[in-house]
């Protein structure tokens, strides 16, 4: 089985594509970087295929449509390519052109996440999390998952832990991994936010006799980063502090922390995040920063639901430190998400059908 993935160089997107075919052996993986020329022309391109995306094209046409659209090294990599069975993309900018490609290649179209404004009716296969179709009608091309497909599983994640504890010289303690995202429309972090996580992680540190593992993220504000870069970087409780696009003598500095960690802090802004540190069998607090009266977006029920589950906790910065130690003693088994492996078999159904 040949799939063919189509990224557009945005890392939360490709990781759910790479997450699917990594724990796909049975497949042959080809990876295609999709850019345009402008962003109106994407934008028009999604627009039309909403559209007509029903009618079928005649292949000068498709073949029109992409090279109107996209660079001349883009265009040129996709007519280079001969077969495929799988096109599988992530995000909304690639979804058009997973579709004309599918039809050029005769392969079946998979999407993950509901493109906008495209939507997933003329698709073989759409790839859900549960913010996109709780409440809604099954649709018989619809893979409903809890959150989002990822690499992370808690038998890799175990597998590294003693190799990275050896590799770094770590000391025998416990480890608090916390994971930064940024600020939305919905979510803020700020200063005050800095300040108030520097003094819990400094506490815990000390009163509990655990390390504390950061990394923040590219959406992170710099003046957040600042503060707790001159914080908490150079102690010693602080072995890991990981900057995005900052050299690091780890192959994989963010799934390091997550091996690394007994205990995980995700900020709730990062849905993706979130899934990842929610598959990894850890202990996982989602922790969020914005105010108390503020609108919550649609994953905030899927926090609910994972809590139900027991497969994350929910707190804000004032109950942390009481969540971390609830999270160190606790002997209630996590439930990790097992979104990839369901991915993979609505795949794989799909392709047994023909």
């Amino acid at each position: 089985m040949k799939v063919v993935i189509l990224s557009d160089n945005k890392p939360g997107h490709y990781k759910q594509s790479l997450g699917i075919v990594e724990k796909m052996s049975e497949c042959q993986t080809e990876w295609l970087t999709v850019e345009f020329r402008q962003k109106w022309r994407d934008n028009l391109l999604r627009v039309f295929m909403c559209i007509f995306g029903s009618i079928p094209f005649p292949t000068s046409l498709i073949h029109t449509l992409l090279r109107w659209s996209l660079t001349p090294e883009s265009y040129s990599a996709l007519t280079d390519l001969q077969t495929a069975d799988i096109i599988l993309s992530t995000g909304s900018s690639v979804a058009g052109v997973n579709l004309l490609l599918g039809r050029i290649l005769e392969a079946k179209t998979v999407t993950c996440r509901k493109p906008s404004p495209l939507g997933t009716r003329y698709f073989d296969l759409a790839i859900l999390p549960m913010f996109s179709w709780q409440g809604k009608r099954h649709k018989d091309n619809v893979c409903q998952t809890v959150g989002v497909p990822n690499s992370i599983s808690p038998d890799t994640l175990n597998m590294e832990q003693q190799r990275l504890i050896s590799a770094l010289n770590l000391s025998d303690c416990p480890r608090i991994g916390i994971l930064l995202g940024g600020t939305d429309q919905h979510e803020t972090i700020t200063t005050a936010d800095a300040e108030q996580l520097s003094e819990i992680c400094e506490a815990v540190a000390t009163e509990m006799d655990t390390q504390i593992l950061v990394t923040t993220s590219r959406r992170t504000p710099t003046e957040v980063t600042a503060y707790l870069t001159s914080t908490l970087k150079h102690n010693e409780w602080c072995p890991l502090f990981i900057e995005p696009d900052t050299p690091s003598e780890l192959e994989d500095p963010y799934q390091a922390i997550l091996a690394l960690s007994d205990v995980l802090i995700v900020t709730a802004d990062s849905f993706t995040m979130v899934c990842e540190a929610a598959s990894s069998g850890r202990p996982v607090i989602v922790l969020t920063l914005s105010g108390e009266n503020t609108k919550k977006p649609k994953r905030y029920n899927v926090y609910a639901y994972m809590e139900q589950q027991t497969v994350v906790r929910q707190c804000r910065l004032d109950k942390l430190k009481q969540h971390i130690a609830e999270g160190l003693t606790s002997r209630v088994p996590n439930t990790p998400l097992q979104d990839t492996e369901v991915a993979i078999q609505a795949i794989r159904c799909l392709m047994d059908e023909d």
